[in-house]
C-alpha cells in the first residue's frame, strides 16, 4: 500500500490557530506531521522537502566592521602595554 501524498497535502494544515498568531500562520494537522523530516547525516530539519531555517545570520555593515576592528586593535594595544609593564620592560 502506497501513501497518497497529494491527499495528505490537502489536509496538512489545521483550520484552527490561536488568534494572536500573525496572519497567514497556520497550525500543522496530524496528517501534516508526516511532512516534517530530518536529514540523517546533518541533522537539519525539513518541511515538505524544504529546509527549515531556524535563525537568520547576523551580518555587520561597513561601519560596524570598522568599529569592531578598532576595538580589537585597542584591546591588543592595552594587552601589549600591560604585558610590558608586568615584565618590567617599561614603567
Amino acid at each position: 500500500m502506497s501513501t497518497d501524498w497529494q491527499a495528505l497535502r490537502k489536509n496538512m494544515y489545521s483550520s484552527d490557530h490561536p488568534p494572536e498568531w500573525p496572519e497567514g500562520v497556520r497550525a500543522i494537522s496530524i496528517d501534516g506531521t508526516m511532512f516534517i523530516g530530518v536529514h540523517a547525516e546533518t541533522g537539519e530539519m525539513y518541511w515538505d522537502g524544504r529546509k527549515v531555517v531556524t535563525q537568520k545570520p547576523i551580518t555587520l555593515g561597513l561601519v560596524e566592521r570598522f568599529l569592531v576592528g578598532l576595538a580589537a586593535v585597542g584591546t591588543f594595544g592595552v594587552f601589549v602595554i600591560e604585558l610590558g609593564r608586568s615584565l618590567a620592560l617599561w614603567k
